[in-house]
């Protein structure tokens, strides 16, 4: 008979052998897959790779999920040290419990508000229509991760500008809720509406 120690131990082993995603190393994928573009600790330098650092869980494995399966697209990019890939193809190289660990440390770290050049009067048309039009499901200015939304307060103006771009033409999908919206938008609108978010960097 085995002895109650022993048990227990056997157990515990069992149970890792069972959840394997729980233990997955979310910073080591990350730095494996995703470091080269979007920076060690998700803080990209590069103003058309978004920064992805406190993006919350759900919009991480969103994100990937639309890759994975080819409804979003993603750009052919060359990092300075790596190949060039895409995200459509990165995604298909990653396991669901390694996504949700990469997520869960991602979503861990610290997003850092970049600091650009931005048209104040511009930008303050935008917040103000952002009020009107986004505040609802991109809540504190687009800068709350209790939305389960992107981040876009302090987020590069090139990314954003070229993500804009894809909406407006269809190319990226979106909820039905937002689409009704934001079809609504004209250019002048949008670009009001970047503007505020690019400000978001100088606080």
């Amino acid at each position: 008979m085995l002895k109650p120690a022993t048990l227990a131990a056997l157990i515990g082993i069992s149970s890792l052998a069972l959840v394997p995603a729980a233990f997955a190393d979310g910073a080591a994928i990350a730095k494996d897959k995703c470091a080269n573009c979007h920076g060690s600790d998700g803080n990209s330098s590069d103003p058309t790779v978004p920064s992805i650092a406190g993006f919350p869980e759900a919009a991480i494995t969103d994100a990937f999920e639309s890759y994975k399966s080819d409804d979003r697209k993603g750009a052919k990019y060359k990092p300075k040290n790596g190949e060039e890939d895409d995200m459509n193809s990165i995604a298909k190289e990653i396991s669901d419990s390694d996504l949700k660990a990469v997520a869960k440390y991602y979503a861990g770290q610290t997003f850092k508000r970049q600091k650009q050049a931005f048209d104040a009067k511009l930008a303050k048309k935008g917040a103000k229509l952002h009020d009107r039009k986004c505040e609802k499901c991109h809540s504190e200015g687009a800068s709350s991760p209790e939305d389960d939304a992107p981040l876009m307060a302090g987020q590069w103006r090139e990314y954003l500008e070229n993500e804009f771009k894809l909406l407006a033409s269809g190319e990226r999908g979106m909820p039905k809720k937002m689409k009704k919206k934001f079809k609504k938008l004209d250019s002048d609108q949008l670009k009001a509406l970047i503007e505020f978010y690019v400000s978001e960097g100088s606080e």
